[in-house]
């Protein structure tokens, strides 16, 4: 039974410390300004410029 709730906890910790790594890691990633923007990014940036009009 020890064994038993001991792996338990072993892959309750595994699958939390993997999903907190990858979120840390992806908020990393975003801060720096490494992930390419979406779609919605790139038509907010062209309406500012005035490269997209929306009456097309």
């Amino acid at each position: 039974m020890k064994q038993v709730v001991g792996l338990l906890a072993f892959t309750l910790g595994l699958a939390l410390g993997a999903i907190g790594g990858a979120a840390l890691l992806a908020y990393a990633y975003q801060a720096a300004g490494l992930y390419p923007p979406d779609d919605a990014t790139i038509k907010f940036i062209a309406r500012e410029r005035g490269w997209l009009r929306d009456d097309v």
